[in-house]
């Protein structure tokens, strides 16, 4: 009997691309923690519930301090501004970063800071690349050297694949030998840390900064977190305010961290577990092939149904509740997220099933 035989599916709607909530959701979450703000929340990021969120993030990550932003492209770009000294204000990244795709030039317009593509071997790059690329730096005339590393991992751009481990901590370590900074775009950390079996504080710990998005993190409408040493981040809420970053109020986003931010890294194992049980159900089913993405273990995978097209799916699965992200080609990346946890993977495995069945028909 294959997986369309099953009985019909409960219903719930499950999002198979992300976790953003929806406004209702949302504001039910921030109703039910307000009451750890207090009547004066925060002004500017000065209140302690702001600054009890801040050291929340610390000491997960394993850092001296921590700061909230509205954005991860204003706390990358501090970062890098801070790593970087007068005469080597370059920095090395892969060509589908956040940092050089997603900011519209900000490093050179805002900051003074000129990016340099490495050259990558897929969602990442090597220890040998790396190097090369600091030692051209260096070469030129006038100096001007390549001052940090931005590591990005997994890579949105990528759908998810992960920055292969060994090739990380080879890079990190080249970098550390050169005398240049190392900065982690962590936008979603929890899943590289889960794909390299490391705790978070583990996986931070090479880096001298790290950036982590919140509202990706905790299904928030916005919100970031940098984090440092004190020396790097010293003062930064003065330029967090003189590029416009600065919100009268931050408490909405410091009272989300309290309440969700521990219970959000914890189900990340079960996430991945049911990306992988999901993945072997629709192997079985002739309707589907499910293949990994890239080489290292993530929360994402290729669907394809050979044969359907891939709008006529997607439109079928809208109707038995599930989200289907747009099709790249033929295939769709599939991203496992706590919206799973309210049915079961072979429960989803069904309703794609059956959507299957209707876009044949």
């Amino acid at each position: 009997m294959t997986i369309a035989a099953a009985a019909p599916a409960a219903p719930v709607h499950l999002d198979m691309d992300s976790d953003d909530p929806s406004p209702a959701a949302y504001a039910r979450r921030l109703a039910e923690a307000a009451g750890r703000a207090g009547e004066a929340a925060d002004k500017y990021g000065e209140g302690e519930v702001v600054r009890a969120a801040e050291r929340l993030i610390a000491e997960r990550l394993g850092k001296e301090r921590a700061v909230l932003f509205a954005t991860g492209t204003l706390a990358n770009m501090l970062a890098l501004d801070r790593l970087c000294p007068r005469f080597a204000r370059r920095v090395l990244v892969h060509p589908d970063s956040h940092v050089l795709a997603d900011t519209g030039d900000g490093a050179a317009s805002v900051m003074g800071l000129t990016l340099v593509n490495v050259q990558p071997s897929g969602a990442g790059f090597t220890a040998e690349a790396a190097r090369r690329a600091i030692a051209e730096s260096r070469v030129g005339r006038v100096k001007q050297g390549i001052g940090a590393v931005v590591v990005e991992t997994p890579v949105r751009r990528q759908s998810n694949a992960i920055f292969p481990i060994s090739d990380l901590d080879a890079v990190v370590a080249a970098a550390r030998a050169e005398g240049v900074a190392t900065h982690l775009d962590g936008a979603r950390l929890p899943i590289a840390a889960q794909s390299a079996g490391r705790s978070i504080e583990a996986f931070c710990a090479p880096f001298d900064s790290v950036y982590l998005s919140l509202w990706k993190m905790l299904g928030l409408p916005f919100g970031a977190a940098l984090a440092g040493s004190a020396g790097l981040l010293d003062s930064i809420e003065h330029d967090r305010r003189r590029h416009g970053g600065a919100l009268p109020q931050l408490w909405s986003l410091a009272v989300m961290t309290l309440a969700h931010f521990d219970a959000r890294l914890a189900q990340w194992p079960a996430i991945f577990a049911a990306s992988a049980e999901l993945r072997a159900a629709l192997a079985r089913e002739p309707l589907f092939t499910a293949s990994p993405i890239g080489s290292e273990p993530t929360n994402a995978f290729w669907l394809e149904a050979p044969g359907l097209e891939p709008a006529a799916l997607r439109r079928a699965a809208r109707a038995e509740g599930l989200a289907l992200p747009e099709p790249q080609g033929r295939r769709f990346a599939v991203r496992a997220n706590a919206s799973w946890f309210a049915t079961t993977p072979p429960d989803i495995a069904v309703r794609l099933a059956r959507a299957a069945a209707a876009a044949r028909a």
